[in-house]
């Protein structure tokens, strides 16, 4: 009875656990006991796809404790489709891994597993696990959502219901249908389906889909149409297509391919209301779709490449279809090939651990790219890269590499070259010492929020070989040795930074190649037990019914950006801690359907910002100017990488006001310079083009140039800044000089890249294939006729003689042996020398010095400078930059590619090479964690306040400091608002600007941060779009730098009427000419009568004091500083000081008068300084600016131009505290000018300026030399362009200084009643007069020991946002007649004039 019962027990105990799916003993747990720990285990499985008849059951990890005194010796399970290893073990603490060998077919699957102990009693488990096919009646599609548009497919939110909770994820397979399904992880539209329509004959008829379950069984069922919503109107009734080349379609006419993969190009012109007709190319069973790039709705162009078969299918209407098949006679462009022989892997006897690998190849090169893998990175290099000695015809290509002391007996290691344009491929299996190492292991975890949409995953990593790389998202993406931050690679703490989708996974490698992998749900501790998981944000779901989405503004006008912003209200709850972000998918933000190059810098997630008054998530973005008209597609992102597109169930998003640019700058023209030219001592080769872009505007361009036969490289780049017309249609060219001795060979243009302002790009590669889209993307569009020999200029040396010569290799010196590549200072530099006795090396052609790495890929240094050049020596010297963490704890090595000398030969030089006549041609590698090094920020909008930095060593920063560049905001010194683990510091309070500025950290060790500038990103959602710039036909010089408009909400007063003043008038016609403002000068001429000239003095001392700033120069205008006969000559100093800050009442009677007594300096840049104090809890910051040449700027909605030999004093205040809101601020300057003679003449003018600017202007002026001063009637207050008020001020305050050789004045330019901040914006330039002061009617003379007038010269800038007073010094060269006698032939003459006008 005893032994029934317990038979009885063990059956229900046995049947009960495999009805419930459970894992449970069958035996006592005396000593052991297990369990298993995958997060929310699954038991029940579905097939993985619709149509399998099998489930795939997951591995499972099984915890086991042991009693003290007792160990596990083994384990083994019954069931042979499945087995069951000790992954690790910790003491009493173990961890087992039961995976599955096979897939299982429909049923339950049972096993028993016996784990034994050393006290020989087995201990058993069981688990059950069940694989249920579908309940295939229960199926059914319930509804789906109007389709989407979205890169050449259209998208279908479906819901399939009839799902068992385990079916939930399942795959599903299309049956006769192109397209593919997507489980999408939302409760109600459970899968999105993707489709392509280019099989259907009529556009609108309904789409037949079936889902295969296997088996036979299918559901079928019918979806609208994408066309299917539109009106039969609005479907395009008429398309016209125009050729290019326009002869592409004659028989008689061969087209050869425009650079590779660039065919001839269609565009269609199709009146269609629908932004995305039914059109598309069809070659090679693949279809195309037409890319649209111009128009306005009912007028839109698209364009599409023409291969040889290919057919243009265009529906017209509800049912009729057009499908011509063109056949152009098209012949591929012959890529050079690369034929490596006598490949040679060789190991240098050096001191540093190096490999070789070189060959030898015949076939001509010209300029294709190669890829180097190597230790599981890849490397893309050009010329010079590897170029080790010869010519494109015939050359040794060598390249040197870290090699490993040893290597994991299961590492592959290889050296890889390949090149996907030229065919060549070199594989080369390395082999090195092994060693049995285990690989490394995760201890620890943590997920930290950052900010919305960024966080920071914190790894702590145990490694007795030492961490190599760390992957969180992607093989191609890892992270190295820059992200530890404590500790060291064998037992340290690693920090990497990134959003919920970057941080999705571990994968971990030492450095000799062992890998581990964590993924969410694995064991990474088993004492204490932790399990690697996402954070609850990271998995979190949003399902489309539970929200809404409005936007603050819709129906968008977009002549111009349109910001905006979205905000998403939950409908039953608010997730304040979920990570979403907003990615546009327009045609112009997602470009990947025009050129997927451009995708890396252009696609953008943007983060929601959580409104806790509104309740809202907030997310603020700009949809680009010129834009596809209709609606503006979306996606909202959130958890890890689910995201939900813009859909009937959400508000769409209406662009209304459009005229659409998707195409880059085009080549109108292009001609050559110097073709064929016979070269006996210099000459010139060239092209020169015209460019055109008639909406967006061109806004910069990049073109490489390489020789035939020397592979000669030269680089321009050019923005509109550089060209002669607009950005509509402008022209420019590119100049290359040849002097002998040279060689004759043919320069070709093998890579073309221009931007338009949208930053929309035309592309040309020569020989780099970039697929179907070379064609469309050709800057050459419009001369596909011409063909592509206008890319290609020869020339003839009349002593052309190839020499292969290489030049002696003299020194070659880095600036360290031993580099910290984790200081804030990682900068390296190189000198190295060339003996040139025996070849002349080719000046315009600079050597590059590479920077190999074991795991860390090459870093180039390009920045060479070629310092000396003669028969004997060419002296070079390059510096750059290092990235955090290169190389380390590994060696670095040098080598040197590029040299070119005049007889048509390249070479290089590897660290063998290097090593004969230097030990530097390695260095070592430290790594440093204290110091802070800051690399990037959030995204930074110009009206945001809070911003997140991103970096390393930010544990012990105690002081954030901040430089607005622009100087219209007082510096700031802070603590940091919160500092995030070692490699994240927010900070607050950042005033609304859209300059640049500066920020710098410093630590409780006295260490300091990089300067780091930031970029705002322009934002304002209130103000209206601004029109946009129409094509002007005729070309004009754009050089001054434009901004978004201020607003303006007072009357700016403008200058009356001027007499012309000057005998002759406006100083004759060759200095200027009378208008109605007054004298309007030409350059050099300034001034009233146009008789002043700048002069061209050296930047004055730094005052480190005070803003004072004081200037000398002699009586010939040179500066008295750097003049060596100062004692003979008379000395001119010019000071200009910041006095007081006075608040006046509605009678101008002083309130408060706070003079500036203690300056706190501090240096911006070479030409830059800044001066900070406070009165009254009031800051002032005076940035002071020295202009060596004349630079345009803009100043309250007004352009300006700062003269060359100028200071500009750009002044702050921010808040003040009024007595009364009547009362008005006022800010004193003082000027002077002071001699060393007492013999002299003075002047002092006070006006209104002529020359449009409607200023006033200060002039004060001893013999031939003249202070001058420009004061703007305007100011920027309260982020508004008001006017403001210019006032000497000599005869209500004291004069500073008053003697018989000086001239001194004050100045107040008087600020409105304000609340934040104003601006001011005058200035002042130093003049040479033709006229001395003695010759002026209203001058005053002096002898020796005798007094002067003083003049009143003064300056007030005030603004929270900048006050600018620019100061220039000008030397007038005056007449050598005496004064007196000058004083007395002016009065007489004056006389004789009074007389003959009385007659």
């Amino acid at each position: 009875m005893k032994i029934l019962t317990t038979i009885l027990f063990l059956f229900i105990f046995y049947f009960g656990n495999f009805s419930n799916s459970q894992f449970a003993p069958l035996s006592p747990e005396s000593t052991i006991q297990a369990s298993v720990v995958n997060i929310n285990p699954t038991y029940v499985y579905s097939p993985a796809s619709s149509e399998h008849s099998y489930c795939q059951y997951k591995s499972y990890q099984i915890y086991i404790t042991a009693q003290s005194g007792f160990s596990i010796t083994g384990a083994i399970t019954n069931n042979t489709n499945f087995s069951i290893e000790k992954e690790f073990q910790k003491e009493n603490s173990y961890m087992f891994i039961l995976a599955t060998q096979y897939n299982q077919n429909f049923g339950i699957n049972y096993q028993v597993i016996t784990f034994s102990t050393n006290d020989t009693i087995d201990h058993t488990y069981q688990l059950t696990l069940t694989c249920n096919d579908f309940q295939f009646d229960k199926l059914n599609i319930s509804e789906y959502l109007t389709p989407i548009y979205l890169y050449s497919s259209f998208l279908y939110y479906i819901s399939l219901t009839g799902l068992e909770k385990s079916d939930q994820a399942v795959g599903i397979r299309l049956k006769n249908s192109y397209g593919s399904v997507i489980v999408t992880g939302e409760s109600r539209f459970n899968y999105l389906l993707q489709i392509y329509q280019f099989n259907q004959q009529n556009i609108t008829d309904d789409l037949d889909v079936t889902f295969d379950f296997g088996n036979d069984r299918n559901i079928s069922f019918k979806l609208k149409s994408y066309y299917s919503q539109f009106n039969q109107v609005d479907l395009p009734t008429s398309h016209i297509e125009t050729f290019y080349p326009p002869e592409i379609l004659s028989t008689e006419y061969n087209f050869n391919q425009f650079g590779s993969s660039c065919n001839p190009v269609v565009q269609s012109t199709i009146n269609t209301n629908i932004a995305r007709p039914y059109q598309y190319y069809f070659f090679m069973y693949s279809p195309i779709y037409s890319l649209p790039i111009k128009g306005t709705k009912g007028n839109m162009t698209y364009i599409g490449s023409i291969m040889g078969g290919s057919t243009l299918v265009t529906a017209n209407g509800y049912s009729s279809i057009d499908s011509t098949v063109y056949n152009p006679n098209i012949t591929d462009l012959n890529i050079p090939m690369m034929g490596p022989t006598s490949t040679y892997l060789s190991q240098e006897n050096t001191e540093a651990l190096i490999n070789s690998l070189s060959f030898y190849n015949g076939y001509q090169y010209q300029g294709t790219d190669l890829f180097l893998y190597i230790y599981g990175v890849t490397v893309y290099q050009s010329w010079p890269y590897g170029f080790y000695s010869g010519n494109n015809a015939n050359y040794e290509f060598k390249t040197s590499f870290n090699r490993l002391k040893e290597t994991s007996p299961t590492a592959s290691n290889y050296f890889y070259i390949g090149s996907s344009s030229s065919n060549i491929e070199i594989y080369q299996s390395l082999t090195f010492p092994t060693k049995v190492s285990t690989p490394p292991q995760l201890i620890s975890y943590r997920y930290t929020k950052v900010s919305d949409y960024m966080y920071i995953l914190s790894l702590k990593i145990e490694s007795s070989s030492g961490v190599r790389s760390i992957n969180t998202y992607s093989p191609l993406n890892a992270f190295g040795s820059g992200t530890l931050v404590s500790g060291t690679i064998y037992d340290g703490v690693f920090e990497i930074v990134g959003t919920p989708d970057q941080l999705l996974y571990v994968s971990i490698y030492d450095q000799l190649g062992n890998g581990k992998d964590y993924n969410p749900g694995d064991v990474i501790s088993i004492d204490p037990l932790v399990i690697f998981d996402l954070p609850l944000e990271i998995k979190f779901v949003l399902n489309i019914t539970n929200f809404n989405i409005t936007f603050l503004k819709n129906n968008l006008d977009l002549t111009d950006n349109s910001y905006n912003i979205m905000y998403i209200d939950f409908n039953d709850y608010v997730p304040i801690k979920k990570s979403l972000s907003l990615l546009l998918i327009d045609i112009i933000s997602f470009p990947v359907e025009r050129d997927s190059s451009d995708s890396d810098g252009m696609i953008v997630k943007l983060p929601f910002k959580y409104n806790a008054q509104t309740k809202k998530y907030e997310c603020k973005f700009i949809v680009p100017k010129n834009n596809m008209f209709g609606k503006i597609l979306y996606t909202v992102f959130y958890g890890n990488l689910l995201g939900i597109h813009s859909n009937e169930l959400i508000e769409p998003l209406i662009a209304n006001n459009t005229i659409l640019d998707n195409q880059g700058p085009l080549f109108s023209s292009f001609e050559k310079i110097g073709n064929g030219s016979i070269i006996s001592t210099t000459g010139t080769i060239g092209w020169r083009f015209n460019i055109t872009d008639d909406l967006n505007g061109f806004e910069s361009g990049y073109i490489k140039v390489m020789g035939s036969i020397d592979s000669s490289t030269y680089h321009f780049n050019f923005t509109i800044d550089d060209v002669i017309g607009d950005k509509f249609n402008c022209q420019y060219q590119i100049l290359i000089n040849i002097t002998q001795p040279c060689i004759s060979q043919e320069y070709r243009i093998i890579k073309v890249i221009l931007f338009d302002t949208n930053k929309i790009a035309s592309r040309f590669y020569l020989y780099t294939p970039i697929l179907a889209n070379a064609a469309i993307l050709n800057p050459f569009l419009n001369l596909l006729n011409k063909g592509i020999d206008i890319t290609i200029v020869p020339f003839e040396c009349s002593d052309s003689t190839l020499v292969d010569s290489k030049p002696s290799l003299l020194s070659f010196t880095p600036s360290t042996s031993v580099i910290d590549v984790g200081a804030t200072n990682r900068t390296i530099s190189f000198d190295f020398s060339f003996g040139t006795s025996t070849s002349t090396i080719k000046q315009d052609q600079l050597p590059i010095v590479y920077i190999n790495s074991l795991f860390s890929g090459l870093v180039e240094c390009r920045d060479t400078i070629l310092i000396s050049y003669n028969n004997v020596e060419v002296v070079y010297k390059c510096s750059t930059e290092l990235p955090i963490g290169f190389g380390y704890p590994n060696q670095l090595i040098f080598s040197i590619y590029g040299i070119v000398n005049n007889g048509g030969y390249f070479y290089g030089y590897t660290p063998k090479d290097l090593s004969t006549v230097t030990s530097g041609y390695y260095a070592n590698t430290t790594y440093s964690f204290n110091q802070p090094t800051i690399k990037s920020t959030d995204r930074f909008y110009s009206d945001d306040n809070d911003l997140v930095l991103y970096g390393r060593g930010f544990s012990n920063v105690i002081q954030v400091n901040i430089v607005y560049r622009d100087g219209t905001l007082a510096p700031h010194s802070f603590p940091p608002l919160v500092v995030y683990e070692s490699s994240a510091i927010k900070i607050s309070g950042i005033k609304s600007t859209n300059k640049p500025f500066d920020i710098t950290f410093s630590t409780s060790d006295t260490l300091t941060s990089n300067i780091y500038t930031v970029n705002p990103i322009y934002f304002n959602a209130t103000i209206p779009p601004t029109p946009t710039e129409s094509p002007s036909p005729t070309p004009t010089t754009t050089t001054t730098p434009t901004t978004t408009p201020i607003p303006t909400t007072t009357p700016i007063p403008t200058n009356p009427p001027q007499k012309c003043l000057g005998n002759p008038e406006c100083g004759g016609k060759t200095q200027g000419f009378c208008s109605p403002t007054g004298c309007i000068c030409y350059s050099p001429w300034i001034g009233t009568t146009c008789t002043s000239q700048i002069i061209i003095v050296p930047q004055p001392s730094i005052n480190t004091t005070n803003p004072n700033v004081e200037i000398p120069t002699d009586n010939i205008g040179q500066s008295s500083e750097t003049n060596s006969e100062e004692s003979q000559k008379m000395i001119f100093k010019s000071l200009i000081s910041l006095v007081s800050l006075r608040e006046l009442d509605f009678n101008n009677k002083e309130v408060n008068n706070y003079k500036f007594d203690q300056w706190i300096y501090t240096p911006i840049n070479e030409f830059k300084n800044q001066y900070f104090t406070t009165v009254s809890n009031t800051n002032i910051t005076a940035t002071l600016e020295w202009f060596n040449q004349s630079t345009p700027i803009q100043f309250a909605n007004q352009n300006l131009t700062m003269n060359p030999s100028s200071i500009k004093y750009t002044i702050e205040i921010t808040e003040y505290q009024f007595k009364s809101s009547l009362n008005q601020l006022q800010l004193v300057m003082a000027a002077s000018l002071t001699t060393n003679s007492n013999d002299i003449c003075t002047l002092n003018q006070f006006g209104n300026t002529s020359t449009g600017d409607d200023s006033n202007y200060l002039k004060i002026q001893i013999e031939n030399h003249s202070l001058y001063g420009r004061f703007i009637k305007r100011a920027i207050i309260d982020n508004t362009v008001k006017s403001i008020s210019n006032v000497l001020l000599d005869s209500s305050l004291n004069v500073i200084d008053s003697s018989s050789s000086s001239l001194q004045s004050f100045i107040g330019i008087t600020i409105p009643n304000y609340k934040n901040s104003i601006v001011v914006d005058p200035d002042f330039s130093v003049l040479i007069d033709s006229k001395s002061a003695s010759d002026e009617d209203d001058s005053v003379c002096t002898k020796n020991n005798s007094g002067l007038t003083t003049a009143q010269l003064a300056g007030i800038i005030v603004g929270s946002i900048a006050f600018a007073a620019v100061i220039v010094i000008a030397t007038v060269y005056a007449i050598t007649k005496s004064k007196k006698q000058k004083k007395f032939e002016m009065s007489i003459n004056n006389k004789l004039n009074k007389l003959n006008n009385n007659k």
